[in-house]
């Protein structure tokens, strides 16, 4: 009389649920993830204005109500035509106070070459906030 064997059943994984299993895990990262905002400059723009009146305003203004502050693409600062030149933090605080006592609303106006670095920009702004300079005019190259 022959005896059959009994096949040996092999272990499986069952994957039915795997998907599902995937998915949760998904959703429950998606949900519990903090993202980090990143907050630009705070300033206050006003609202914009026709472009005839505003080439009109720009071009009466003298140098007692406008101080141009131009950065230059190698991180050098002009202040109203001068010749450019590296100013310090401290110094850069010493002109907008100098300014400021001239004319209590002077309008600053920082024009940054398309080429500077950022951070020459941000630092002119710094300095404007941090002396509580609130007419401020950004513009590019």
């Amino acid at each position: 009389m022959k005896i059959g064997r009994k096949r040996k059943s092999t272990a499986e994984i069952p994957t039915s649920s795997m998907s599902d299993i995937a998915f949760l895990l998904i959703v429950f990262f998606m949900s519990t993830t903090k993202f980090d905002v990143k907050e630009g400059i705070k300033i206050v723009l006003p609202q914009a204005a026709d472009e005839s009146s505003q080439q009109a305003q720009v071009l009466t203004l003298t140098e007692k109500e406008m101080t141009r502050l131009q950065i230059t693409s190698e991180g050098l600062i002009s202040v109203n035509n001068e010749t450019p030149r590296n100013y310090e933090s401290g110094e850069l605080d010493v002109l907008i106070q100098q300014k400021q006592k001239i004319n209590p609303d002077m309008i600053f106006k920082i024009i940054t070459d398309r080429e500077a670095a950022y951070s020459n920009m941000i630092r002119v702004v710094d300095r404007l906030k941090a002396a509580k300079i609130e007419k401020i005019s950004l513009s590019t190259n």
